[in-house]
């Protein structure tokens, strides 16, 4: 069932905004705890093979620092709830940049977008094996878990199954996404989103109703909803409370 917008605007209740605002703290402090394990026992070949960039640039991707962009966590309102499906890096790229007018630069505000495939489907997948194995192991190694109970909670009411390999979700019978950068390909549980069509000023526009949720340095800066369309365009769209 597809919904009819007339406005770029996202409605979200007061609950959903409260829970987002919650969630996303709870998986960015994850997010960090797994890359600094990973940054103090990952043989220096793999790192380099999997993430590609020193561990201070890739380190700042998952806190946050206002001085050079924010961390944007993607989210998904599912048939299960609100459910993170990865996050990339909004960096101002420049305020530099513009026309001279009336005797003065007009700066122009310019983002890069790093969407960090290779680096944050890495650490998906990483995060959800860790949590398989705390389920599975967990019996036998007593207190000795990575994840706390209540994160292991978290990564079950949040994360989407990722893997390195499309094996165990084919074994499931779980559609999935597969993302591809280099050599490597990481497959993702694929989460229906909403269906939207938005009939505005600038025509009609299809897409699948995303959440983008800021976070800067640990603490929640709002959302920016999107509509993302077939071809992986986005159309953002302003986020009103009720």
């Amino acid at each position: 069932m597809k919904t009819t917008l007339f406005a770029r605007e996202i409605t979200y209740a007061k609950e959903d905004v409260a829970e987002l605002e919650t969630a996303s703290l709870k998986v960015q402090l994850i997010y960090d705890k797994v890359l600094h394990m990973l940054h103090i026992y990952l043989p220096p070949s793999l790192w380099d093979a999997w993430i590609g960039v020193p561990y201070s640039v890739i380190s700042s991707l998952y806190k946050g620092d206002h001085s050079d962009g924010t961390v944007f966590q993607k989210w998904i309102h599912g048939p299960y709830g609100w459910k993170n499906i990865g996050c990339e890096r909004h960096c101002l790229e420049s305020e530099e940049q513009g026309e001279l007018m009336a005797g003065g630069l007009i700066g122009e505000r310019r983002f890069k977008f790093h969407n960090g495939i290779r680096q944050s489907m890495v650490l998906q997948a990483v995060i959800w094996s860790l949590y398989e194995n705390s389920l599975r192991l967990g019996p036998l190694l007593g207190g000795e878990l990575f994840f706390e109970p209540d994160e292991l909670e978290d990564i079950s009411n949040y994360f989407v199954p990722t893997f390195l390999n499309p094996s165990a979700l084919l074994e499931r019978s779980r559609p999935y996404k597969e993302y591809r950068e280099h050599n490597l390909v990481i497959c993702q549980e694929w989460i229906s989103a909403p269906d939207v069509v938005l009939q505005w000023e600038g025509g009609l526009t299809e897409g699948r109703w995303m959440t983008g949720v800021y976070m800067d340095e640990f603490r929640f800066g709002g959302l920016s909803p999107y509509l993302k369309d077939s071809q992986g365009k986005r159309t953002y769209m302003q986020a009103c409370v009720q």
